[in-house]
């Protein structure tokens, strides 16, 4: 009963068993840059060997964007992620499967379904999160539409309770990048323990944090947390544009919910019209802080509303979608007898 009250500092994980085919890889490194962890060493010209760091026997949260932007297939990946132990167990069943929306036995090529589903359908299946980028600008009627797509999401009671801030001034975007990772690199470097069992007052200081702010001290962040140092702080992975989406904490109900489906509606529009996005929500939490006061009124942030997340935006650079198994939530049945 006490576990979910403990544990919460480095708790045994399971990783998925990560490979690359010297054979068929082409060194291009688009695994490496398309990780959220930084789950890989690399070398230019040599082959990405898969890695941990900092206590993290491995740096995966099973995402399988690898796999999916790989293009020679020589990635592989087996298994699945879980916590093991404390309160952030994973709650999955740990059941790794392709798409398979017609519930056969095993699941389907995602070819031989693909003309039986519709587009959005299609879109959920194939949509990756991107971080890889061209360089090209998105014009602004394109962002427009995204916006206007938002628009018409649900919320409680039609109340709409967000503000949107859409950012394509690339030395902003970077400011904000700069400023969050300075608060961010502390908590990490402070997190991850390269010396074997974890201290005492490690496992005191984060069980103390998680139990004040359980949603804030989960491990897996921390990878990300660590990526973006090694990469600059870049943090919107050089993303053209950034839309940051406001909550309104007066809103009717649960603002954060909304923000939430507004945040998904927008995400598929973008798609739509063949962007990349990625869901950033890292910088969030610094961007709260007294210390950056002066930056939220430059963004012109101000009360009652506060960030919720936020959506970097624009072209893939090459082939970002594509179709990768994905975990399984646990799913209750209550059927007319």
């Amino acid at each position: 009963m006490l576990e979910k009250y403990t544990k919460a500092y480095m708790p045994e994980m399971t990783f998925p068993v990560r490979s690359i085919d010297p054979v068929t890889c082409s060194r291009c490194g688009r695994c490496v840059e398309t990780c959220p962890c930084g789950g890989f060493s690399w070398t230019r010209g040599e082959v990405p060997v898969p890695i941990g760091f900092g206590g993290f026997a491995q740096a995966c949260i099973n995402c399988r964007s690898c796999i999916a932007v790989c293009p020679t297939g020589a990635v592989r990946v087996s298994g699945s992620f879980a916590v093991n132990e404390g309160r952030y167990r994973n709650r999955l069943t740990g059941t790794m499967s392709a798409p398979n929306p017609f519930g056969a036995d095993d699941a389907p090529d995602f070819a031989d379904i693909a003309p039986e589903l519709t587009d959005i359908e299609r879109m959920i299946y194939t949509r990756r999160s991107n971080r890889i980028f061209k360089d090209t600008p998105v014009p602004k009627d394109l962002l427009r539409r995204i916006l206007e797509a938002g628009r018409f999401a649900p919320s409680a009671g039609n109340g709409q309770p967000y503000h949107l801030v859409v950012i394509t001034d690339p030395a902003v975007i970077r400011e904000l990048e700069t400023r969050s990772m300075a608060v961010l690199r502390r908590l990490k470097n402070l997190y991850l323990n390269d010396s074997g069992k974890p201290p005492w007052w490690k496992t005191l200081l984060f069980t103390a944090g998680s139990l004040l702010m359980v949603n804030k001290f989960d491990p897996r962040p921390i990878t990300a947390m660590e990526k973006a140092d090694r990469n600059e702080d870049r943090l919107f992975f050089r993303a053209p544009a950034l839309i940051l989406i406001l909550k309104n904490t007066r809103g009717i109900s649960n603002p954060d919910l909304d923000a939430g489906i507004l945040t998904q509606t927008l995400v598929l529009a973008a798609h739509a019209l063949k962007l990349g996005t990625c869901v950033v929500s890292l910088p969030m939490v610094p961007l709260s802080y007294p210390i950056m006061a002066g930056f939220r009124k430059k963004l012109g942030i101000k009360k009652p509303f506060e960030a919720v997340t936020s959506i970097a935006i624009g072209y893939p650079k090459g082939k970002i979608d594509g179709i990768v198994e994905r975990d399984t939530p646990p799913v209750t049945w209550i059927e007319r007898g």
